[in-house]
């Protein structure tokens, strides 16, 4: 299992065009150009509390469905998931030393489709796998 960890970045946002403090999940290991993962906080996006609706439940004894309302735990919930198109991944995964880099090839026969995986993505990867007949 990968130890991903927690890393503190300063980018423009290239929705907003501000500065943005970002908490982004990085796997340390990963390719230079895959090493950020996922933004974890934005400055840019405050963190939005959420109050869970009210539960009704209803008795089951009685002819016409009664409801009424259940116990109700008012503490706000905190949303776990940024709320934009986390499009300054690319950023960070661009501006990472060794992105650019030319990739060797490891046998040099038949290095197409490792080449591909090492560079595109995994939908583009799949689909040349698939057609690569």
């Amino acid at each position: 299992m990968k130890r991903l960890a927690l890393t503190q970045h300063t980018v423009r946002c290239p929705l907003e065009d501000r500065t943005a403090s970002l908490t982004v999940r990085t796997d340390p290991g990963g390719y230079p150009s895959r090493r950020h993962l996922d933004v974890t906080a934005c400055s840019l996006l405050p963190s939005t509390s959420v109050a869970p609706p009210a539960r009704r439940g209803y008795f089951s004894d009685v002819a016409p469905p009664v409801s009424y309302l259940c116990e109700v735990d008012r503490a706000p919930r905190h949303s776990l998931e940024v709320a934009c198109p986390r499009r300054c991944l690319a950023v960070l995964n661009a501006a990472e030393p060794g992105a650019a880099e030319p990739v060797r090839c490891t046998s040099g026969v038949s290095d197409g489709l490792e080449l591909a995986r090492r560079t595109q993505s995994p939908a583009i990867t799949r689909l040349l796998w698939f057609h690569s007949a």
